[in-house]
């Protein structure tokens, strides 16, 4: 079973009641991805209630815990072949919007809705970075 929370989420209480059940229960077919790109809602973490030591956090909840960077795919296959007794924790360093220029590292797009034109954009810097992969040759 995988879960994916954000880094913001991190400051509810009920994220760590669940991963103290988790443990307590064994659930070691638990997955559970933290979105850690240092934002939430209303701004950066810092901000709002600096959150220290994620992985030192979860361990001590009773996870197996890794960090990898989460634009990784290759890291993020390896954490997920882990195998463990405990239920395990992965918390994957992100850039919010990386890799557009709207975006990257903008809060404002947690909430925001794509227009059009904000994804022709997108579209573009696509293609821009990586070529039209859509045309037939």
């Amino acid at each position: 079973m995988y879960v994916v929370v954000g880094d913001g989420e991190c400051n509810e209480g009920s994220i760590w009641e669940a991963v103290m059940s988790a443990s307590h229960h064994q659930l070691n077919n638990l997955t559970i991805i933290v979105d850690n790109n240092g934002f939430q809602q209303t701004g950066s973490n810092n901000e709002i209630n600096k959150q220290l030591k994620l992985k030192d956090k979860f361990a001590s909840f009773g996870c197996e815990t890794l960090e990898i960077d989460g634009h990784n795919i290759q890291h993020l296959l390896k954490a997920f072949e882990i195998n463990s007794n405990l239920p395990k924790a992965i918390i994957a360093k992100t850039v919010k919007g990386k890799g557009f220029n709207f975006s990257e590292n903008n809060n404002d797009w947690h909430h925001k809705i794509l227009t059009k034109s904000a994804y022709e954009d997108a579209v573009k810097e696509l293609n821009e970075k990586y070529g039209n992969r859509s045309k037939k040759n």
